[in-house]
């Protein structure tokens, strides 16, 4: 059953991870802190069209996994992927000093927050538009 008010819970807390992926790109600030919010916004964004289906939210940051589960729904395109595998390691990668961690050039992390803003529009307008 359809819950757009549990839906629009997740959209709020994605809007604040984007807002401030935003707020932190336009000051400069750290690649791989902006990196984060950005997946963040789309983990967010993806659990918001899966509460509106009334599908039990998974526990999991896994952005590949979550796109499975909701990709009926928001239609990304064939690129989508490649940009989702990028983000995906955002989470883990950027979270923990390690041999794998890096920061992010400010190139990737300006595409990969229009793609996080293109995310959350589709779904906004998804369940906005919804009855």
């Amino acid at each position: 059953m359809p819950n757009p008010t549990y839906a629009m819970e997740w959209v709020i807390m994605a809007r604040k991870n984007l807002e401030t992926a935003r707020v932190l790109f336009d000051a400069n600030h750290y690649t791989d802190i902006i990196a984060v919010e950005i997946h963040q916004s789309i983990e967010k964004s993806m659990k918001a069209v899966l509460a509106y289906h009334g599908v039990k939210i998974p526990k999991t940051h896994d952005l590949i996994f979550l796109y499975d589960l909701c990709s009926e729904s928001l239609k990304l395109g064939e690129d989508a992927l490649n940009e989702l595998l990028i983000i995906n390691d955002y989470y883990e990668v950027e979270r923990y000093p390690g041999p794998k961690y890096y920061t992010p050039e400010k190139s990737e992390v300006m595409q990969n927050l229009e793609f996080a803003t293109m995310i959350y529009n589709k779904v906004k307008a998804l369940i906005g538009s919804q009855p």
